[in-house]
């Protein structure tokens, strides 16, 4: 939700003092029309479709967070559908079971990462040179035929598909988990084949992760060769990587920089000269500086400590998260902002003539608001990621015994007789676990991540001026 702000620019040299309560809606004399997003429109279900990196989803986790706080009032349905380990294959599988059975307006898909059969690239292969390029030709047009059947279901019973190539995996960092080279140019190529298959759809957009990660990772390394933007197991995108992804697909569809932008020209007439994003009332000339009502119609994205790596190299605040407060026709000399009657900063004539970008500033309470929004984003990350875990055991581990897995008692009996018999290990036997424990749960599961969903506010009222 986002507030009316009083602002105030004036002199440091002088005294002022100034206070006044947050309004509920306010009188506009300035207005400016509301940014659209080209991808989503309001009350659009979201879903995102993948395997482990989506069901991790970190990615998910800040494309989420942009348009809750870029579009309030959107009211979109955001879905992590996303399995451990799943396949185009698997998607197929449960295309009708589960995905379109969520009808989503707007899908997101990304797989590959398990389709290339990485174990081809190993340098402990047996298998002969010819013998391997043949499995790796045929694994290869497996995938393109799944891929091609999956963009097809998906754009036909989506209005906007977005396909992520696959994000990389990582051979070239110095760490401790043995690298398999190779792996990553077959990724490369599984993302030529999705952009091929998309080109041939009008409502297919593709959004190309593969190249962002690859980017970063290599401007990485140059200063350290053991730094990534994936995880210690060459595989799973880091946070950062997740914010990487993200800023790709919002560059690759044109996602709107703009949270909001303010330029007025100080005098004895104050004027406002330019609106993006807001609205702005009472104008007028305040003991030096200038004055004004501001309702923003975004709120700015803020990110996380763990986003640095790739924030640093991708510009995200200026290409991005621009909440501009420009004045024009200040006397020389430095200013105080003061929003809600609380000092946010101290800037000279010619930086606010230029033009501030308050987004980052820690000191607004647009970013107080804004860091409570990107809190519960990770929250909900987290609930999704738990919650697909029963999914990983129902999709892979008991598709072959159970026909109705809302009987919650024969789907338990059915998972504890497999993980007794000793026969799982590392992530299946943990999910093995996780299900007993919490299959009767997961009706209230999925309820917390609907509840932590940050509500947008209603369009705010607005009272005509006088």
């Amino acid at each position: 939700m986002t507030y009316i702000r009083s602002c105030l620019i004036f002199p440091t040299m002088k005294k002022f003092i100034f206070a006044l309560a947050i309004s509920a809606v306010s009188a506009s004399a300035f207005a400016a029309d509301k940014i659209s997003s080209p991808v989503l429109k309001s009350g659009d279900t979201v879903a995102f479709v993948g395997d482990s990196i989506t069901h991790g989803g970190h990615a998910v986790e800040h494309i989420m967070l942009y348009y809750i706080t870029r579009y309030p009032d959107m009211r979109a349905k955001f879905l992590n559908l996303g399995i451990g380990g799943d396949s185009a294959g698997g998607l197929l599988r449960r295309m009708d079971s589960e995905i379109l059975k969520s009808r989503p307006n707007v899908s997101f898909l990304m797989i590959g990462m398990n389709d290339c059969n990485r174990s081809l690239y190993s340098a402990d292969s047996k298998l002969s040179p010819a013998e391997r390029e043949k499995r790796i030709a045929e694994t290869d047009k497996r995938y393109a035929e799944n891929l091609e059947k999956v963009v097809g279901a998906l754009s036909e019973n989506s209005r906007t598909l977005v396909l992520f190539t696959p994000s990389i995996y990582d051979q070239t960092a110095k760490i401790k988990t043995p690298a398999t080279v190779g792996a990553n140019g077959a990724l490369k190529r599984y993302g030529e084949i999705g952009a091929k298959i998309a080109a041939s759809r009008k409502n297919v957009v593709v959004a190309d992760i593969w190249s962002a990660l690859q980017d970063i990772n290599e401007a990485l390394q140059k200063s350290d060769p053991s730094a990534t933007v994936i995880g210690s197991d060459r595989v799973h995108p880091s946070s950062a990587g997740g914010f990487a992804m993200a800023q790709k697909y919002l560059s690759d569809v044109c996602e709107s920089p703009v949270v909001s932008k303010v330029s007025v020209v100080a005098g004895e007439n104050p004027q406002a000269a330019l609106l993006e994003n807001c609205d702005i009332s009472e104008l007028k000339s305040s003991d030096g500086g200038v004055s004004f009502k501001l309702l923003e119609f975004s709120l700015p994205v803020v990110l996380s400590k763990n986003a640095d790596p790739a924030e640093a190299r991708t510009d995200f605040q200026e290409n991005f998260n621009r909440e501009i407060l420009k004045v024009k026709g200040l006397a020389k000399g430095s200013y105080e902002v003061r929003i809600d009657g609380a000092c946010v900063g101290t800037y000279s004539a010619s930086e606010l003539g230029a033009g501030v970008n308050l987004a980052g500033n820690d000191k607004t309470p647009q970013y107080a608001q804004a860091e409570k929004v990107a809190k519960i984003c990770s929250e909900i990350r987290g609930k999704y990621a738990s919650q697909r875990n029963l999914y990983f055991v129902e999709h892979f581990l008991l598709k072959d015994k159970i026909s109705d897995f809302s009987d919650v008692q024969k789907c338990v009996a059915a998972a504890r007789e497999i993980l007794e018999s000793g026969k799982a290990y590392g992530y299946g036997k943990f999910a093995l676990e996780f299900y007993l424990k919490n299959k009767a749960l997961e009706k209230q599961m999925l309820d917390e991540v609907c509840k932590a969903t940050p509500t947008p506010p209603q369009k705010p009222k607005r009272i005509p001026t006088k």
